[in-house]
């Protein structure tokens, strides 16, 4: 994480921790064994969100990782979710007192009293939040196998093309251990013949223990007819080249706002992200300079600009980075983007984006799934 957005992030969590505190009923705050509980919680649970996006990947002992990853991830959601709950609260019942003071409508001693009852609020909200913690905490662990059929509108030697695309891998903190197992079969059942990994493989909390479990996978599932592609990620670092280097030593192919070509015909640019530089999609397409005539396939981090990619002549689209519609954790930016997750059409172009392996930094995910994409692409002139 950014040194600079990491500050921000523990100031706002601080200021978060105080205006909780704040909406808790007054009898809760003058009694010193809640007071105590909730210290420890606090201490407790935002040292855990330092350690994640700090010294974590340098801790040897699984164990303690473990725990730090899960009691992490429950703070953050959790406080997360009551500071929204109780700012709706607060914005809501304040303005239903005003209308109803300016209307000068009477409110009946109960709706009042709903209105106003701190206490009723505060259980009411730990117990949603902590539900959907615990749905995303065992959600993230679920592995879909989620399946497309794609035709492309080009001539090819080949008849056709399976694909298997992943994504937002993070190996980390947020991954759990026998989720990398899974992948191995998911991808083997996949049965590609080729295999995509869209970005985000790794993030500010890999270990060399989550390079290793990573490397195992490549190594144990059938290699794909025409190999592994990787392309960067926002969370990728790119300082001395390190992520890439990873995916080297595990025989994979990096492609850096480049063009190459899958057996005999089939087209594939992979874009860089812009947080490492990436060219503009106008800027990328005439330096690869694709045959119109022939597939042209992209791999690209954020599903972005796709409408101008589909004018350029891309017939398929492959995307990650949004982990699907994940609350509370997905991005406002993603907002700008063209999409969530699943499968749309832009003219003749399809694009596909999936909501990735796992998530950054927290065990958790919901409603948004897991999943292991495959795509059987046929081609139309054949």
């Amino acid at each position: 994480m950014y040194s600079h957005w990491f500050i921000v992030a523990a100031l706002g969590y601080i200021a978060m921790t105080v205006f909780i505190f704040f909406n808790y009923p007054e009898s809760w705050l003058r009694n010193k064994v809640f007071i105590t509980i909730m210290t420890v919680w606090h201490a407790v649970g935002l040292s855990a969100v330092v350690m994640v996006f700090t010294v974590f990947r340098s801790i040897p002992y699984d164990g303690v990782r473990y725990a730090i990853a899960r009691i992490g991830s429950m703070y953050y959601v959790t406080m997360t979710l009551l500071s929204i709950l109780f700012f709706v609260r607060m914005i809501s019942s304040r303005t239903y007192m005003f209308v109803m003071d300016r209307t000068g409508k009477e409110i009946s001693p109960w709706a009042r009293g709903r209105l106003t009852d701190k206490r009723f609020h505060s259980i009411v909200f730990i117990i949603i939040s902590l539900a959907v913690f615990f749905a995303g905490y065992f959600n993230i662990d679920v592995l879909h196998d989620t399946r497309y059929d794609v035709t492309v509108n080009a001539s090819s030697e080949e008849k056709e093309l399976n694909i298997c695309l992943i994504s937002d891998i993070h190996a980390g903190s947020a991954t759990g251990d026998h989720v990398y197992d899974d992948l191995i079969t998911l991808i083997g059942n996949s049965n590609p013949d080729v295999l995509f990994i869209a970005g985000d493989a790794f993030d500010e909390t890999t270990g060399s223990s989550d390079v290793a479990a990573l490397s195992r996978v490549l190594s144990e599932i059938r290699r794909p007819e025409y190999g592994i592609f990787y392309i960067y990620g926002n969370h990728d670092s790119s300082v001395d080249d390190w992520a890439a280097q990873q995916m080297r030593e595990m025989g994979v192919t990096v492609l850096e706002d480049e063009i190459t070509v899958i057996g005999n015909d089939i087209q594939l640019i992979g874009c860089m992200d812009p947080t490492h530089g990436a060219k503009s999609v106008d800027a990328l397409f005439n330096e690869c300079r694709p045959d119109p005539d022939k597939p042209v396939l992209v791999l690209t981090h954020r599903p972005q600009h796709f409408s101008r990619m589909s004018d350029l002549g891309c017939d398929l689209v492959m995307a990650g980075h949004t982990h699907g519609f994940n609350i509370p954790q997905f991005s406002g930016l993603n907002l700008f983007g063209d999409m969530y997750s699943g499968i749309r059409q832009y003219g003749e172009m399809t694009a596909i984006t999936t909501s990735g392996v796992s998530a950054w930094g927290f065990h958790y995910k919901w409603p948004a799934v897991s999943e292991v994409v495959t795509i059987h692409v046929t081609f139309a002139d054949n």
